[in-house]
């Protein structure tokens, strides 16, 4: 039988939905000073952290960390792993940039805490390696509210078309900064659907609209839609996912 896994909050001043989850212990605190006593007190499997932390960032807080497991030296207590609720955009690509594990803080934690494990990270695989639809993870991020994500998916198909339109438009404009956003926003909605595939293609097409390269954003945008549309139809073929007993 698995023992209890430990979670430190570090920064939060309001409750997080996670800390609802059984077979979990939570802690919390607010100083990297504090942080330090309970890390040498106490074994945590995973500490999730607000990317600011007064005057401190979670640049600081990783090198805090970074330190401390090289005095747990070989001790199990050095297993710990940082993973930092990001805000902005600007937050993501510094997480990205030095290399730290990252969840946009409005996205629903439950399906990747339950995985504490063996983190996910930014998967660099094939599309025939991916799920169209993961129904598994998408059930766990609803608390498994099949009547509501059914509703939800079914509205967002209904107003693709608009959204492909959001970026579209500014990049035939010229306007490459306006068509990131308007991709990092469609972004996390095909994260909280699970449609894996299509995720995976527009993380690929915000690294090509940086670049500024027109002809291949427009490819990959194309592309995007095909794999939506895929989405589509692989949703409509397993309705029987969404059947409640």
């Amino acid at each position: 039988m698995k023992h209890k896994a430990n979670i430190l909050l570090l920064g939060f001043t309001y409750s997080l939905s996670i800390e609802s989850l059984p077979g979990i212990n939570f802690s919390k605190c607010n100083s990297l000073d504090e942080l330090t006593e309970l890390l040498l007190s106490n074994e945590y499997k995973l500490i999730i952290s607000k990317f600011k932390l007064g005057d401190k960032t979670a640049l600081d807080l990783n090198e805090t960390l970074e330190s401390l497991k090289t005095y747990f030296a070989d001790s199990t207590a050095n297993s710990f792993k940082l993973l930092v609720l990001t805000s902005t955009e600007e937050e993501d690509n510094i997480c990205k940039v030095n290399k730290l594990l990252y969840f946009p803080e409005e996205m629903n934690l439950k399906s990747l805490i339950l995985k504490l494990i063996d983190l996910p990270r930014e998967p660099k695989k094939t599309d025939k390696d991916l799920a169209i639809i993961d129904f598994n993870e998408l059930f766990i991020r609803v608390d498994n509210n099949r009547a509501f994500i059914k509703e939800v998916i079914e509205k967002f198909f209904s107003i693709k078309e608009s959204r492909i339109s959001e970026i579209l438009v500014p990049l035939e404009n010229g306007d490459y900064k306006k068509a990131k956003d308007s991709a990092h926003k469609l972004k996390g909605v095909l994260a909280n659907f699970s449609m894996l595939e299509a995720k995976a293609t527009i993380i690929e097409l915000e690294q090509i609209i940086l670049s500024e390269d027109l002809v291949k954003s427009l490819n990959k945008l194309k592309e995007l839609n095909d794999k939506i549309d895929l989405a589509k139809e692989f949703y409509l073929s397993n309705q029987d996912q969404f059947e409640t007993t």
